[in-house]
């Protein structure tokens, strides 16, 4: 019995031992984990200073600036209603950065405006938003950039046989692009000057031709220096159906120019299959190559016919110069 005693006071003892060992262990990591939770806490409330400290600089030299409370398309007007005064941070605020209310209200969109997008001088214009003389024109006489697409902004000019260029339509935004014909909007004055444009290249066997800008948002508007023809002014008032007709025509010589540019492609026969292709192709559209052909001695009459036509409209005229004053 006194053994059995014995026995069960050293597995108590022991029992003690490693209990005080754990708890001794568990008290160790308690500690660590405190001290780990304070550094912790000092480093997080030194940050907090600081972004604090941060925040109050920022907020000395916060400039006033004026938001858009919704979307806001390009040359849309911008009213009063539309504005929201908020704070921007001295180091994020741009130097263009408008800060008075009375330079945003009643002004004009120049790019495409988000909701909450922050107002600067680079985004607006003082300009009369949409002029009352303002129309959608549809243009088919004019020689397009291979790479244009809708949305590209262009100069649209014209050049004389003799080598004068004048820019006829200055940074006009193609609202529309099908095959070779575009939509531009025009005020009153460049519809007046483009319709003296089209008789003066039907006239005088000019080229209406387009330009693209390279960085439009911000290369300057260019200035129009074609001078409309007095004469021609005088004739389009004389015959209200001369502007259709050299309209007609110049659209004809596009297309024709056009054909005769993808036939001679079509021409250039590179290696031996493309020349059986080819031969092939010819045969199965021999008759269309006749009817061509026939078209061919039709057009040679519809030119000579051209040309006696802009010889009596010369005439009538009394020059044969685009700016004979």
């Amino acid at each position: 019995m006194s053994k059995l005693r014995k026995s069960s006071k050293q597995k108590l003892y022991a029992g003690c031992v490693g209990a005080g060992i754990v708890g001794m262990i568990f008290v160790g990591y308690l500690m660590v984990n405190i001290h780990q939770m304070s550094e912790i806490r000092k480093q997080a409330k030194v940050e907090a200073e600081q972004k604090w400290k941060l925040y109050e600089q920022e907020q000395r030299t916060a400039k006033t600036g004026w938001a858009v409370v919704r979307d806001i398309s390009p040359g849309e007007q911008i009213t009063s209603n539309d504005l929201k005064g908020i704070k921007v941070p001295g180091s994020q605020a741009p130097s263009n950065l408008l800060t008075n209310k009375s330079e945003v209200s009643r002004t004009t969109a120049k790019i495409e405006l988000k909701k909450g997008a922050v107002l600067t001088s680079a985004m607006i214009t003082a300009d009369e938003p949409t002029p009352k003389d303002l129309r959608n024109r549809e243009l088919k006489v004019v020689v397009l950039p291979s790479s244009l697409k809708p949305g590209d902004e262009v100069d649209i000019r014209i050049q004389f046989p003799t080598g004068q260029d004048y820019i006829l339509l200055s940074k006009k935004k193609i609202s529309r692009l099908e095959g070779p014909t575009v939509w531009v909007t025009m005020n009153e004055q460049e519809i007046l000057s483009l319709s003296s444009a089209i008789v003066d290249a039907y006239l005088h066997k000019a080229s209406i031709y387009a330009l693209t800008y390279v960085d439009p948002q911000f290369q300057p508007k260019a200035i129009p220096t074609y001078p409309p023809n007095a004469q021609v002014l005088a004739l389009m008032n004389s015959d209200p159906n001369l502007v259709r007709v050299a309209e007609q025509k110049l659209s004809k010589q596009l297309r024709n120019s056009l054909e005769n540019a993808i036939n001679s492609s079509n021409n250039v026969i590179s290696t031996p299959v493309e020349k059986g292709l080819s031969e092939e192709v010819a045969a199965q559209h021999a008759g269309t190559t006749i009817e061509d052909a026939v078209s061919g001695i039709d057009d040679t009459g519809s030119e000579e016919q051209d040309h006696e036509e802009q010889t009596k409209i010369l005439t009538q005229g009394g020059s044969s110069d685009p700016y004979a004053k």
